[in-house]
């Protein structure tokens, strides 16, 4: 065996080891997680509230379940039209230089402190009303997701062919018909890929939070002017008291919260892979 194929087989062990490595970490939190969550999640887990911080109750997280549904579901609302929207305007008009100028923002908004963002919804939503409140969270949680949705539109309608754009208009509709309801057939993968990112972001974001929903943890949702619950914030919370029972609900809702996420990663893998076959 000549010596360039030593070292190229070197080298091939070398970057095979190091990714090994470093899917140790996450492999290692995801098996802690599951390891001491499991122990105590079940149907009635997911539906009852928190108990006390001292006794026997079992208790659960059905406010903060609900409170991150709704959340996830407004925060979607808001974010998922403004990016996608915002998307599909990089895409066809990234000539310009407003549409440069607006991916540099988004781009910027990626890698921004969310919990800045937290602050700015709380001085827009929670001080006039003077209360924590569900619109808030949903609010900072929109702004957080924007930005990976309007990205991530944007090549999905890029990687749509020229001829079918060209064909699509050859017809004699409208920009806003051909846009939304003939091409959008074709970028419908990745769009769905996207708000599924966005699902995921939004799912998972605590600082913002802090902030804006305070944390009805013993209250289902009362209306979007009053505080709600979520699971990263319940986890933040109860991880940090000094109750053993709260320690276990915890553990138990970063299962609950890790589950979901990981389910809409395999899901827009899924969509992916099938956009490709």
């Amino acid at each position: 065996m000549s010596f360039r194929k030593i070292k190229e087989r070197i080298m091939l062990g070398l970057i095979a080891i190091l990714a090994l490595l470093s899917a140790v970490p996450i492999f290692a939190i995801i098996f802690s997680v599951y390891f001491e969550g499991m122990k105590h999640v079940s149907l009635s887990f997911l539906i009852d509230l928190p108990p006390p911080p001292i006794g026997d109750k079992a208790g659960g997280i059905g406010p903060a379940l609900a409170g991150s549904l709704i959340l996830i579901a407004l925060a979607l609302a808001i974010g998922g039209t403004i990016g996608f929207f915002t998307g599909l305007f990089l895409s066809e008009f990234s000539h310009t230089k407003l549409a440069q100028q607006t991916q540099m923002i988004l781009q910027i908004m990626v890698e921004f402190p969310t919990i800045i963002v937290g602050l700015f919804a709380y001085t827009v939503l929670v001080l006039p009303l003077k209360r924590f409140n569900a619109l808030a969270g949903a609010f900072a949680l929109a702004i957080v997701i924007i930005p990976y949705i309007a990205l991530n539109v944007k090549e999905a309608y890029k990687s749509i062919s020229f001829t079918l754009k060209e064909a699509a208009f050859s017809l004699g509709l409208s920009a806003p018909t051909a846009y939304l309801r003939v091409l959008l057939g074709a970028a419908k993968s990745g769009v769905l890929t996207a708000l599924l990112i966005g699902m995921a972001k939004a799912a998972g974001e605590t600082a913002p939070l802090l902030f804006t929903i305070l944390g009805s943890t013993f209250t289902y949702f009362a209306g979007l002017d009053q505080p709600i619950h979520a699971i990263p914030l319940l986890i933040y919370n109860f991880a940090l008291s000094p109750y053993e029972r709260w320690h276990q609900v915890a553990w138990g809702a970063s299962a609950v919260l890790l589950t979901i996420i990981l389910t809409i990663f395999l899901v827009s893998r899924m969509i992916i892979r099938g956009a490709r076959t």
